[in-house]
């Protein structure tokens, strides 16, 4: 009994082996608190040290960038001024002519020039908190399947090479 019972439990041994290391990659997202222990998974680990920062780019808060969106940014407030207004307020349409909506565009550009680095900045923190919170659990996800799927073939290499050393254990113990 023994003789076939030490190679399979070593054989199984390694096939667990192999599937507990691949699973600690994964499991768990989100850090378990066990006593004055936190366990979290390897993956989330290098997420969170990950400086998610470098994957947004420096222009976007630059003044080169909000100047690049200005003729789109002059466009929107153009027709704004001539068609919304005229549409939801035509009382105050009455009152707003060509030189009006050039000097009100002139003050809305000038007041966004001011609000949009501060805006994306703050738009550029919130998305990078958002990304590293969710970027473990969305890999885990897509790349859990797929490398549990790869790592068969080392589990079975694991089980046989498992098996062998049991045989050999077996042998050791029967021969001496």
């Amino acid at each position: 009994m023994e003789t076939f019972l030490i190679p399979m439990l070593t054989g199984l041994f390694g096939w667990m082996l192999i599937w507990l290391l691949a699973k600690s990659l994964f499991f768990p997202t989100k850090a378990i608190q066990i006593g004055g222990f936190s366990w979290e998974s390897n993956l989330a680990r290098l997420i969170n040290q990950f400086p998610v920062e470098l994957l947004i780019p420096k222009e976007a808060d630059s003044a080169a960038s909000f100047k690049a969106m200005q003729p789109l940014m002059e466009e929107k407030l153009d027709f704004f001024f001539n068609h919304t207004i005229k549409d939801k307020l035509p009382m105050m349409s009455m009152f707003i002519g060509d030189k009006t909506v050039a000097q009100l565009k002139a003050v809305f550009l000038e007041e966004l020039a001011s609000i949009f680095p501060q805006m994306i900045g703050q738009l550029t923190q919130n998305a990078t908190m958002n990304m590293s919170k969710s970027l473990a659990v969305k890999l885990s996800d897509t790349i859990a399947p797929i490398i549990m799927k790869a790592i068969k073939p080392m589990q079975w290499a694991a089980f046989i090479l498992g098996i062998c050393w049991g045989g050999i254990m077996v042998f050791l113990l029967h021969s001496f």
